[in-house]
């Protein structure tokens, strides 16, 4: 029987400056070998917070990339693990998950409360979604991260998960 690969990030919270934040893992269940194909040791990681900028979070895949979100970053990487590029938004803070539906790759952006869509054929930020509390009601408010007068920098809500299915967000 052939056993799977798995892909995984990690988050390291206790690293210092100049130290591994963490990184991607091929674990190679059949060879029983774990490959780092990734080293997240950026000198531009906040150490302000619980570990918001440490590591990087989710992945997606496409039939010719990998995505991988980081705090404030989104990038795109070849399947042998090389960067092709990287996107950055005003309002992408504190990313935790990623969940992609056909061309859209959906972002939770912790810091402003919201969802951001990343259109995988323009690779562009294309809208956002401020999720907010009204007395007992949820709303949610559309915005453009193209444009000022987004949401406000909260993190009142944290959201750090998003999936999204034919049923919806």
């Amino acid at each position: 029987m052939r056993l799977p690969k798995l892909i995984a990030t990690s988050v390291v919270r206790g690293s210092q400056k100049g130290q591994s934040h963490g990184g991607v893992y091929l674990v190679d269940f059949g060879a029983q070998q774990v490959d780092q194909v990734i080293d997240w040791n950026s000198g531009e990681i906040d150490f302000a917070g619980r570990g918001w900028d440490r590591g990087l979070r989710g992945i997606e895949f496409t039939a010719d990339a990998v995505w991988i979100a980081a705090s404030d970053e989104l990038f795109c990487y070849s399947p042998d693990f090389q960067l092709i590029a990287s996107y950055r938004n005003e309002y992408l803070k504190h990313c935790h998950e990623i969940s992609r539906k056909d061309h859209l790759l959906f972002l939770t952006s912790t810091g402003y409360d919201s969802l951001l869509v990343f259109n995988l054929n323009t690779r562009a930020f294309i809208w956002g979604l401020y999720i907010s509390k009204n007395g007992q009601d949820w709303i949610g408010q559309r915005f453009d991260p193209n444009a000022r007068g987004g949401p406000p920098f909260a993190n009142n809500y944290h959201i750090n998960m998003v999936s999204v299915s034919d049923a919806g967000i």
